[in-house]
């Protein structure tokens, strides 16, 4: 009986992901509830903020107001979850630790929900290795 209620929860909070408009980052990472709930991990602040696009970064406190524009101190485009994970040259070294762990079985650039299901040990260390809060704050070229 129970393990029947928590089944129909899920096909209940599934339905609700599927239609919200919101957390679109994360549904990239998590497209479906039943395989969130599989998966154990030890949240960070970075993790978080580079799962749901919500924290310090540029583009995010831009939109509140908090910054004054979004670009990344790379100077190349606008500093996004996106642009850090796959193209911000100031997170090269990170980077590349990541894409040849992922490259031994996937391509890359890979889908966010791939680094979850099968590198998320290595995602997990990009994420902490990453200074989020040295990458928002932009450098002046001398």
């Amino acid at each position: 009986m129970r393990s029947e209620l928590g089944k129909k929860s899920v096909e209940k909070w599934q339905r609700d992901w599927v239609h919200t408009t919101k957390g679109q980052n994360t549904k990239e990472y998590f497209p479906t509830v039943a395989d969130r709930l599989k998966v154990k991990i030890n949240l960070t602040n970075n993790f978080t903020t580079t799962v749901t696009g919500h924290g310090n970064i540029r583009s995010y406190l831009y939109r509140f107001k908090i910054l004054e524009t979004p670009l990344c101190s790379c100077g190349t485009e606008e500093q996004t979850i996106d642009h850090l994970l796959y193209k911000c040259e100031r997170l090269n070294k990170e980077r590349d630790s990541l894409r040849s762990k992922v490259m031994l079985t996937d391509t890359w650039p890979t889908s966010k929900e791939t680094l979850i299901q099968k590198h998320l040990k290595t995602f997990v260390k990009f994420t902490k290795e990453i200074a989020l809060d040295k990458l928002y704050e932009v450098t002046n070229p001398a």
